[in-house]
């Protein structure tokens, strides 16, 4: 059986001798930043959006460090900052400096295949991956491309660039399952590498299943055992800087009624388990990713106007509460009756348990401000880090102590979300 049977189809270069202060001290924690080899830390695949990336600076830190993979989507949606959609020049522009305001000088990958066309590299002098990368390096943040089978011609170039210019740094390498049932794979990756010029001992490398069908609850023993089997047959298999596994049974596209509350079972999670409760069958311990919770298909964004809804999740479910839209008369105040609905739920983990939980109970105490579409998946993706976090650590029976905060002087989630969005603004807000 092949693997996508068990899927859901559907600037100039500045040397070191020009480099300010911050780009210097970056140089030198090159070998601390690419350290990404520990089978027991977590894997994130986000969208380069708000809400997601606002909780990586405030999701509770845990033994198993966080490496982060953003998906670069289309130019187009609605900015909270600006109070209105950006152009496809400033989407790639502005990418250095917000990078570093939510996850510091720690290293992040990037995939920028869907802004790898014509309307993105207008008015620029380089390729949108080279922009974001290098702006991302001016800002003081080590940001290194992600890149699959299925990029084009120029994105490679550009990846290749990349690693003449920062021999130090490593890259991502995405792995899909329609890779995977090619039979000229393992010679199309390992010519790939050769004309990137970089090894597997300088790559992190992700097996990405992506969204999982719901079938696979029922056949997981034999995914179990084609994934195993599937890590003992690649190529390079000890040699990968790092090496990770990433899937999701999260909904791609859920309905629900207002007033609902629907609870699916999360069979991501527990695959990774059973993957690793047999180490004697298992080559290469990978560590474990999804994409937080979110996995509908990037698309250009659309205008539309947003139900107020909340997302959750606990080591063995997902779970989903939706409102009304936010069209008059409910407003924005239509999250409270899902925060009430929310909280009021066995598996709700308590106002302690992170900070998007505690906005939650700010929602149902009415406390806190009704926020935004963006500030509601901002509390919903530092819970779900939170929890990653604390299952993993869990799995492999790592002490409780926490690291060090990735962000020096990191925002709160005040500052994250200090602006508002003005009611006429909100009418366009892009979903």
């Amino acid at each position: 059986m092949s693997y996508t049977a068990f899927l859901l189809a559907p600037s100039v270069f500045l040397g070191d001798a020009f480099l300010p202060p911050r780009l210097q001290l970056l140089d030198e924690r090159r070998q601390v930043v690419g350290d990404v080899s520990r089978h027991s830390d977590l894997f994130v695949i986000m969208r380069w959006k708000q809400g997601e990336r606002a909780a990586l600076a405030t999701y509770r830190r845990s033994p198993s460090r966080l490496h982060v993979l953003f998906e670069m989507p289309p130019a187009g949606d609605f900015d909270h900052e600006k109070q209105r959609p950006l152009t496809p020049t400033e989407h790639i522009k502005l990418f250095g400096r917000r990078l570093r305001e939510v996850w510091g000088d720690q290293i992040a990958f990037v995939d920028a295949g869907h802004i790898d066309d014509e309307l993105h590299k207008e008015g620029l002098t380089r390729h949108p991956l080279t922009e974001l990368l290098e702006r991302a390096r001016l800002a003081g943040v080590a940001a290194c491309p992600a890149i699959s089978l299925s990029h084009s011609v120029t994105y490679r170039k550009a990846c290749r660039r990349f690693v003449e210019w920062h021999p130090e740094f490593p890259i991502c390498v995405r792995v899909e399952a329609t890779h995977l049932d090619s039979p000229t794979f393992q010679s199309d990756l390992r010519a790939m590498l050769d004309d990137l010029g970089c090894g597997a001992s300088r790559s992190l490398l992700v097996l990405d299943f992506k969204t999982l069908e719901t079938s696979v609850g029922e056949m997981q023993d034999e995914f179990v055992e084609l994934i195993a089997d599937q890590i003992a047959d690649f190529p390079f298999l000890h040699h990968w800087k790092g090496f990770a596994i990433a899937l999701s049974s999260f909904p791609a596209a859920a309905k629900l009624h207002s007033g609902q509350v629907k609870e699916y079972p999360r069979t991501d999670l527990s695959l990774y388990e059973k993957l690793i409760s047999n180490p004697k069958g298992l080559l290469r311990t990978p560590m474990y990713g999804d994409y937080a919770l979110d996995t509908s298909p990037i698309q250009k964004p659309q205008r539309r106007t947003p139900s107020a809804h909340l997302r959750y999740s606990t080591p063995r479910m997902y779970a989903i509460a939706k409102g009304t839209s936010v069209k008059k008369p409910h407003g924005y105040e239509a999250i409270f009756p899902v925060a009430d609905l929310l909280t009021s739920q066995a598996f709700y983990a308590g106002p302690a348990y992170s900070q998007g939980d505690s906005y939650i109970d700010g929602l149902h105490r009415r406390t806190a401000s009704t926020g935004n579409a963006a500030k509601w998946r901002w509390a919903s993706t530092d819970h779900h880090l939170t929890s990653n976090g604390e299952r993993i650590a869990e799995i492999y029976g790592l002490s409780r102590v926490l690291e060090l905060q990735h962000v020096s002087a990191p925002p709160t989630q005040g500052d994250l979300f200090a602006i508002e969005v003005s009611s006429s603004a909100r009418k366009s807000e892009t979903r």
